[in-house]
């Protein structure tokens, strides 16, 4: 009988979830069986109900380790030397930047989930409203933006972006984003006090996700 191979628990965790997100995108979140769980990552049952307590819990795991990805990243454009109007499309822009995160969103979207798809849209607020709130005010010191309340006014634009851009909360919808893309844009401007058609501009071109420095 072959050893089981033991690792560091925080290894072990992250494999599981490697896999689930791996089964959940391609199987789907209902479809996928602790079993399969268990065959993909090649341990006993009780190690995976060791690290968590049932699908649901690993789902909601993989939920926040990808809103802290994206924090990440939105926090490595807020720190870069960008100018702050580059900085805020960069930040806004971390949120669509990963593939697999947005196959698990997919996944979210699938009947029966729509409790972990409002998770994912409201932690994203939460996590990404400092960080931009920064942005913003870094800008009023600069002169960039003329806001007097950075915090609310982003938490209104993160909380519009999050969700009237989502097609799995306007079902059947598509064709009106772009068109609200535009009213987000131009409400933005307004809200954050910037001259008239610099977010416009600068959305169209999307700011890079990893800067290389220097003023854009």
């Amino acid at each position: 009988m072959m050893a089981r191979t033991t690792k560091p628990a925080d290894e072990r965790r992250d494999e599981i979830l490697d896999a689930a997100q791996r089964l959940f995108v391609t199987k789907g979140f209902r479809a996928t069986t602790i079993e399969d769980l268990l065959a993909a990552v090649g341990i006993a049952k009780g190690t995976l109900y060791y690290h968590f307590a049932g699908k649901d819990e690993i789902l909601q795991a993989l939920v926040m380790r990808t809103v802290r990805q994206v924090t990440a990243r939105a926090e490595a454009v807020a720190a870069s030397d960008l100018n702050p109007l580059h900085k805020f499309i960069g930040v806004v822009a971390t949120v669509s930047a990963d593939a697999e995160a947005a196959e698990l969103a997919e996944e979210f979207h699938a009947s029966g989930n729509d409790a972990f798809h409002l998770m994912s849209i409201i932690e994203l607020i939460c996590h990404l409203t400092p960080v931009l709130t920064r942005v913003v005010e870094e800008g009023v010191a600069a002169g960039v933006f003329t806001t007097g309340q950075p915090r609310e006014d982003v938490e209104i634009i993160l909380t519009g972006i999050g969700f009237l851009t989502d097609d799995g909360i306007f079902t059947g919808e598509q064709a009106e984003i772009p068109r609200r893309i535009r009213g987000l844009v131009d409400a933005g401007e307004r809200l954050l006090g910037c001259p008239a058609g610099s977010l416009a501009v600068l959305a169209g071109s999307a700011a890079p996700e990893t800067p290389s420095g220097g003023e854009a």
